[in-house]
């Protein structure tokens, strides 16, 4: 929960159980004496417009806060948005040098767009804003080194620096990669990657391989390291467990990182079938044949695995020789219509020729229909 005043809601509500409690309690003693003859009507009767007057109390007190909490919310939203937009104006004017920049301290909307103008523009009017987001003196650094700020408040630090990305900022998240809420350290990891320049970059990967994230995690703070991501995939495919280094074989991959296909290639026959097929995945989207591990692929395309067997299939096709033509011909009739589908693939794209031959003379009969639907499509 992110809107301000959700605490003193939550108070509210917990008062009020706490009054029907006490109600209830109350009418359940004196209805229970009554009932043994221990009490009077008198008693009962005050005990029951006791409570109900309690009720009527605790629903005017939260139907009024909701209300009210609303209708000021809304207010203030609607002013936010409003200064939000003058200070959007207001800085882009400045940086066409229309009008000069108002000395800070800023307010909130203010620094929500400079924020904004920080992830949309690049290059000489990127450095002036963040110039002006250092002058600005943000309240950000504060809150994580807050011994008492909120979740949400970190949450919400954390992901302001990461739009602001001053490679300053690194010291402040670096420590929430090691905080016991994975949240928070989710959060510090993808402020991290963004923030992380230069010597930090390095600094970063070493905090990564001990911050215990998950690989989803890990793979997306790679992901948006972009072009500073390769010394961090070499060190956490190199120092990393089964986690990280699976995450570092996609990233590889996905992000183009040529000059690490050889150290993906010693991963085709690792004993973890995960981290072999995110190597052979890696290897596939970089268009790598991975000559010198014929042995290994033709082991994966043998495995009892099906996801093994078609990522083996694909990759087959890169090495461009007689054996793999072999071998894709005879996956052709693998149990499996995926496998069967990457091999018929992996045909038409290193000759054609081949997988005509197999829609026409292929003994198996999946095979021969798989050939033919390739090549309709391919037509």
């Amino acid at each position: 929960m992110w809107r301000r005043g959700e605490r003193l809601y939550a108070l509210l509500v917990f008062g009020v159980v706490v009054l029907e409690a006490l109600a209830l309690g109350g009418l359940v003693l004196t209805f229970s004496g009554r009932l043994l003859g221990l009490f009077g009507y008198p008693l009962v009767q005050r005990a029951l417009l006791q409570a109900l007057l309690l009720t009527g109390v605790a629903l005017a007190l939260i139907s009024a806060y909701v209300l009210l909490y609303h209708a000021y919310t809304e207010a203030k939203e609607s002013r936010d948005r409003q200064a939000y937009e003058a200070w959007l104006a207001r800085f882009t004017r400045a940086l066409f040098g229309e009008e000069e920049v108002p000395p800070p301290p800023w307010p909130r909307p203010a620094l929500e767009a400079l924020l904004s103008l920080r992830e949309m523009l690049k290059g000489e009017m990127e450095a002036r804003l963040a110039d002006w987001l250092r002058q600005a003196r943000p309240p950000w650094g504060r809150v994580l080194k807050g011994r008492w700020a909120s979740r949400p408040a970190r949450l919400e630090a954390l992901e302001a620096l990461a739009q602001a990305r001053l490679p300053e900022t690194l010291g402040l998240i670096l420590p929430y990669l090691a905080h016991p809420d994975p949240v928070l350290r989710l959060a510090a990891a993808r402020a991290g990657a963004r923030v992380a320049q230069g010597e930090g970059v390095e600094v970063f990967a070493q905090a990564l391989l001990r911050a215990a994230l998950p690989r989803g995690a890990l793979l997306e703070a790679l992901l948006l390291l972009e072009g500073r991501a390769e010394p961090v995939v070499r060190r956490l495919l190199h120092e990393g467990g089964g986690e990280e280094r699976w995450a570092a074989l996609e990233a590889l991959g996905r992000l183009r990182l040529a000059p690490l296909a050889e150290a993906a290639l010693g991963f085709l026959d690792h004993p973890d079938p995960e981290l072999r097929a995110a190597a052979l995945r890696a290897l596939l989207r970089l268009g790598h044949p991975p000559k010198g591990y014929e042995e290994a692929l033709l082991a994966a395309l043998r495995d009892e695995r099906e996801f093994l067997r078609a990522h083996a299939a694909r990759l087959l096709a890169l090495l461009g020789n007689d054996l793999a033509r072999r071998a894709l011909w005879q996956a052709l009739a693998d149990p499996s219509f995926y496998v069967r589908r990457a091999a018929a693939e992996g045909l038409r794209s290193l000759d054609r020729e081949a997988l005509a031959q197999a829609a026409r003379k292929h003994p198996d009969p999946y095979g021969r229909a798989m050939a033919e639907q390739v090549l309709r499509e391919a037509a």
